[in-house]
């Protein structure tokens, strides 16, 4: 699978679940639990870290003999991007590649699968390479360590690393409903995700965000689902912004949202063709109270 992006070496955060021995057969997306999207959540209790300074090596299967994860990189001069495919050593990469290895950089957490002799079984689902999910690295470069559930409160509180809004809805009909908003500042584009607090994480379905467009000739929120690119796209006023005293930028405000806009909101992104794949944010307890993403399918 091969897709676009212009800042790849910043998109390395992710993580990966287990309990030390578990069943290698196991299906980190069989846990459920009621949430206002009404979807399935993963069960997640505990992290492998990866501890190596060099990074840990992704391996095809559990032997150093076998193939390792590579990046084929193709620069596009005309659109300024980079042309990313990530696959195994074991392909070979047309001419117009260039191929380094790809490495889970230290303090990264990957979900535990099972175990295999001197193997951890991860899952290395990446939302730009959705085709690998599956990979192993040495037990030498990695340890296990615990989750930290995530609450509302932790979600709300300032964070300088995030200047944008993050809404979460702790009671009512959408208790648990997660809207945040993310930017793109080189494309001039905005957006909320939108996706539930659940078992001490935020889980996004990948098909549920809202594109934004700001047009001070609407009246009212204009919720519209374009057929053609299976989207949603939210225009709205001026009113809508973050008001300007003690706000940290000027955003979207979903804290503005009304019930009646909310459940208009979902209805059309129920429209959309559902995703396989989710975005899931947790803690994992390094000391620094910092979050990390990661995605599964």
């Amino acid at each position: 699978m091969k897709r676009s992006f212009t800042k790849f070496l910043g998109m390395v955060l992710f993580l990966v679940f287990g309990m030390g021995k578990m069943n290698a057969q196991s299906n980190v997306m069989s846990g459920s639990s009621e949430n206002v999207l009404g979807m399935k959540v993963p069960k997640i209790e505990s992290f492998v870290l990866v501890t190596n300074e060099d990074g840990a090596d992704i391996y095809k299967s559990a032997s150093a003999d076998s193939p390792w994860r590579v990046i084929w990189l193709e620069d596009d001069e005309e659109e300024g991007e980079v042309q990313v495919d990530v696959t195994w050593s074991d392909k070979k990469a047309p001419s117009k590649y260039t191929v380094e290895k790809d490495v889970e950089y230290e303090g990264v957490c990957l979900l535990l699968l099972g175990e295999e002799g001197d193997f951890w079984k991860v899952n290395i689902y990446k939302d730009y390479a959705p085709n690998l999910e599956v990979g192993y690295i040495k037990k030498a470069d990695a340890k296990v360590a615990a989750f930290e559930p995530l609450t509302a409160d932790m979600i709300k509180a300032p964070n300088n690393e995030k200047l944008s809004p993050t809404v979460v809805k702790t009671s009512g009909k959408f208790s648990g409903l997660v809207m945040d908003i993310g930017s793109d500042e080189e494309w001039g584009e905005e957006w909320i995700d939108v996706g539930v607090l659940v078992n001490g994480m935020i889980v996004t379905p990948e098909s549920s965000q809202v594109k934004l467009m700001r047009d001070d000739e609407v009246k009212k929120l204009e919720f519209v689902f374009d057929k053609e690119s299976g989207g949603v796209l939210l225009r709205y006023p001026e009113p809508m912004m973050t008001d300007s005293e003690g706000a940290l930028g000027t955003w979207f405000d979903p804290a503005k949202l009304t019930d009646n806009q909310i459940d208009q909101m979902l209805k059309v992104l129920g429209k959309q063709k559902k995703s396989k794949g989710v975005k899931c944010e947790c803690r994992i307890p390094q000391g620094d109270g910092s979050r990390q993403t990661f995605y599964l399918k």
